[in-house]
């Protein structure tokens, strides 16, 4: 009997240290939920009011990674939410409410009874300002990423924002045609075609819940968003008398007249509108997110300049007369080229075919020496290549010259318009460097800024189409081009009296 009552003794403790032990396993646990919970301070106060034998589910709502609390019921919260919509459906109709970026939530299991502080959280996330309205995201992309994202209130506005920006830069008959598949010729008549338009960019959408302040709400601040991209500096200009839009366009940034109407769409309306004193224009160019890309294509015509004029000798003329005997004349041709511009800016031009309209005829002259004598026949080439004018005869104050640019090459070659002698080269705090040829027969022609001093030396006899030197931005210059100024019996004229200008206008 006593053997028995020891064995029992013996099982009892052993069941006791079991119950002990599994005792201390559940304290165990449940004291380290409880200190986790502690440890991961709330936001909104919360206390723990008991703990249970069964886990329970719980969300626990962040911010940027912060616990703002646990929520005892999710679908009472998100009932507090769509009813506080009301405060928000007059400006964003036909939307709801939700939590806005930075808030995430987590699902977890928890063996402890939390208070309920639900509407603490919710008065939390409304004074804060982290509720969020559900909108259209914009995101832009390049095939190395996203690099920008917007929130629009309507889609629409978008749309029309962005067709307001590309129409920037082509024609809305050009889109059309695009936009329906339509075949665009080739120009068969001088002057430009817009062949092809496109956004180097990509362009997506998808749904996102944000806080109503950064959402944009109209057109036209979608429109500024894609015109400078978040960049609020302007510069403005006050129209003086005397400005063009042209000299104004020549002083920031070299601009054309018609990305000066692009700019001030409110107060020009024509690239040939005389600007009056007192005028405000905007003179910052875009800084846009996304890359308007046109191709074009531009018939123009050139002449062919013949050869230099052939000189004879002719015994029955004095030394020093010279005799036309046939008189040159420059051939036509119409060269095609392709282009390509960005937001409204060439950057590339290839020539794609030309076609001879007019073969040019070689002069020949009879001269009373053997000596070669350099004199300007009057038949002027063009002083660059691919040639635009920049800046007109008087295109601003005392300016008392043309300049010209190339279209393709910025710092291209320089000609000599005519055969002459060369007068002067140097340089000058104005005229940067330059060369001054006489033509020998009552006309001069100066030519300025050029990048580097002249290629020829005064005194040295100079053939039509021959290359003096390259065009530059030195001197009072403001951008790359070549000044170029004819002096008729020491009065300076206007250069396209004597150069086709029409033909580059």
């Amino acid at each position: 009997m006593k053997k028995t009552r020891t064995v029992l003794v013996v099982i009892i403790c052993l069941l006791l240290s079991g119950i002990i032990v599994y005792g201390s396993s559940l304290v165990f646990e449940d004291n380290t939920v409880k200190a986790d919970i502690i440890n991961e301070k709330s936001l909104v106060e919360q206390e723990i009011l008991s703990y249970d034998d069964k886990e329970k589910d719980y969300s626990k709502i962040y911010y940027k990674g912060q616990l703002i609390g646990v929520i005892t019921d999710r679908d009472y919260l998100d009932s507090l939410i769509a009813a506080k919509y009301i405060d928000y459906q007059d400006v964003f109709p036909g939307t709801k409410l939700g939590l806005g970026e930075d808030l995430f939530i987590v699902e977890e299991k928890s063996f402890a009874n939390f208070a309920d502080v639900d509407d603490k959280i919710m008065d939390y996330l409304v004074e804060n300002n982290l509720l969020g309205v559900e909108t259209t995201a914009v995101e832009f992309s390049t095939a190395d990423g996203t690099y920008e994202i917007i929130y629009v209130r309507d889609y629409k506005d978008f749309e029309d924002a962005l067709q307001r920006f590309i129409t920037n830069f082509v024609s809305e008959e050009t889109l059309y045609k695009l936009m329906n598949n339509e075949k665009i010729e080739s120009p068969k008549e001088l002057g430009t075609v817009e062949m092809n338009a496109f956004i180097q960019e990509k362009i997506t959408t998808k749904q996102a819940v944000v806080s109503p302040d950064s959402i944009y709400r109209n057109m036209e601040d979608i429109y500024e968003f894609l015109c400078y991209w978040g960049n609020t500096d302007r510069e403005y200009y006050t129209v003086r008398e005397g400005d063009t839009l042209q000299g104004v366009g020549y002083y920031f940034g070299d601009m054309s007249p018609r990305q000066l109407v692009m700019l001030n769409p409110k107060v020009l309306f024509s690239e040939t509108q005389v600007v009056t004193p007192g005028m405000e224009l905007n003179v910052t160019y875009y800084t846009s997110p996304i890359n308007v890309e046109v191709i074009k294509e531009r018939l123009a015509q050139q002449f062919i300049v013949p050869e230099v004029p052939e000189y004879i000798e002719d015994e029955s003329l004095e030394i020093g007369i010279y005799e036309v005997r046939v008189k040159e004349e420059s051939g036509i041709k119409n060269v095609l080229y392709e282009e390509e511009w960005i937001n409204g800016v060439l950057q590339t031009g290839t020539q794609l075919s030309e076609t001879i309209i007019k073969q040019p005829k070689r002069g020949v002259i009879a001269v009373g020496t053997k000596q070669v004598i350099a004199v300007g026949t009057g038949n002027y080439v063009w002083p660059v290549d691919n040639p635009e004018i920049t800046c007109h005869w008087g295109c601003y104050y005392n300016h008392t010259g043309t300049d010209f640019v190339n279209m393709y090459t910025k710092y291209g070659q320089v000609y000599a318009v005519d055969s002459g002698v060369v007068d002067e080269v140097g340089y000058r705090y104005d005229m940067g460097n330059f060369c001054i040829i006489n033509h020998q027969n009552g006309v001069r022609t100066m030519y300025m800024h050029l990048n580097t001093p002249a290629y020829v030396d005064v005194g040295q006899n100079v053939s039509r189409g021959q290359v003096i030197g390259q065009m530059g931005n030195t001197g009072r210059s403001e951008g790359v081009h070549l000044h170029l100024t004819f002096e008729v019996n020491g009065v300076r004229v206007n250069a396209c009296k004597y150069l086709p200008c029409n033909l580059i206008d």
